[in-house]
């Protein structure tokens, strides 16, 4: 895992202790509906609509509830993939929820 987050540093431009300090997590007014264990599609439900999501895509949502940064969440989700996902295309997705409203970071 420590790799992952010195890997993940660099690709974000932050040290390793800016990035701890980052937390993520749903924005207010967006949640994730469905569970994927039990085979249903998860969806993103915001104001603007209901998004549906890959699989990758509701990992990375269900893992911002405030208790992460970046780089854990990218971690966890590289490990839980066992590294099919690419990191730079996390660290994508996360910017583009971002720019989107739904995940917020401080």
């Amino acid at each position: 895992m420590l790799w992952h987050a010195i890997c993940m540093s660099a690709i974000v431009g932050t040290t390793k202790d800016d990035a701890a300090q980052m937390r993520v997590w749903l924005a207010p007014g967006i949640f994730l509906r469905g569970r994927e264990e039990s085979g249903a599609q998860v969806v993103l439900v915001s104001p603007e609509g209901n998004v549906p999501l890959n699989s990758v895509a509701a990992a990375i949502l269900g893992l911002c509830d405030g208790s992460r940064d970046r780089v854990q969440v990218v971690a966890e989700v590289l490990q839980s993939t066992h590294n099919r996902a690419r990191s730079a295309d996390l660290v994508e997705f996360l910017d583009a929820a971002v720019a989107r409203g739904w995940i917020k970071e401080a």
